[in-house]
């Protein structure tokens, strides 16, 4: 189910974003003060940097691009916005039911509630609520809505692929991927029992046999979209490795870009010292 305005509205966001990101060196030096340049790129998007905080844009180039100037950046607004009254027109327990969520009716009012990352968000008539207050993270209304509008009815494959080999996904994908299993590897490095704890805390179940590793661990990003983490430490030979996979149907349950955008934010919970 997608209105014609809210394609509209996702496919600039696209554009955009693209546009954003061919303007940077896409060395990922991280002297912006963040990994990658493509989370540097969603960080413009969200209107938390200026492209002219990569010290390898043009002043020229930086000045003259559209997401360059002061002031909140609309679109991520408009497209949580667009979502989300897609998401309202939603039958909630037919949703509730196809994405693995629950759904519950207090005092006549229903609610889907959706687990992400290992925090519940509830989805009511009036909003999406963190913790029992209006959640103001449009990153966060995004993915969500995003989840449950397409209802995504391809079970899951037991195919696991990296984030970059999914149909149509562009270049920094594989890039963003990269870095982002780096971090966890350099993170952890030789330390097998603190990646442990981190993934306990995370909500991650070992999964024994699953992969050759020295840690194999399943996480439920959201309900139907599982992520595999693959961690090999380092020894006297070799420097820590580390995996993350995908089951093939994730695609099928929401959009790459921002499967992309809740894995960095998976990363980084992770990573958390």
């Amino acid at each position: 189910m997608r209105t014609d305005v809210s394609y509209r509205i996702i496919s600039s966001y696209g554009i955009l974003m693209i546009a954003i990101y061919r303007k940077l060196p896409k060395t990922n030096c991280g002297r912006c003060g963040v990994a990658t340049c493509m989370a540097f790129a969603l960080k413009v998007k969200n209107a938390r940097a200026l492209i002219s905080d990569c010290p390898h844009v043009p002043a020229d180039a930086a000045a003259g691009h559209p997401e360059a100037g002061p002031g909140p950046f609309s679109n991520v607004q408009q497209v949580a916005d667009a979502l989300e009254k897609e998401a309202l027109a939603l039958d909630f327990r037919i949703t509730a039911e196809a994405t693995g969520c629950r759904f519950a009716t207090v005092n006549g009012s229903e609610s889907i509630a959706v687990n992400m990352l290992n925090r519940e968000y509830v989805f009511r008539k009036d909003g999406l609520f963190d913790g029992g207050l209006p959640c103001s993270d449009a990153w966060a209304k995004i993915i969500i809505f995003d989840y449950l509008r397409r209802m995504g009815t391809t079970s899951l494959t037991g195919d696991l692929i990296t984030l970059g080999h999914f149909p149509h996904t562009a270049s920094h994908v594989k890039a963003f991927q990269s870095n982002a299993e780096k971090k966890i590897s350099d993170r952890f490095g030789k330390d097998l029992t603190g990646l442990k704890e981190h993934c306990s805390e995370l909500g991650g179940i070992e999964t024994a046999g699953r992969t050759k590793a020295d840690l194999s661990c399943r996480f439920d990003l959201l309900p139907h979209i599982p992520c595999y983490l693959a961690f090999w430490q380092a020894d006297e030979e070799f420097s820590a490795d580390c995996k993350l996979l995908f089951d093939r149907s994730a695609s099928n349950h929401i959009g790459i870009e921002y499967l992309a955008y809740l894995v960095e934010k998976f990363v980084e919970k992770l990573a958390e010292e």
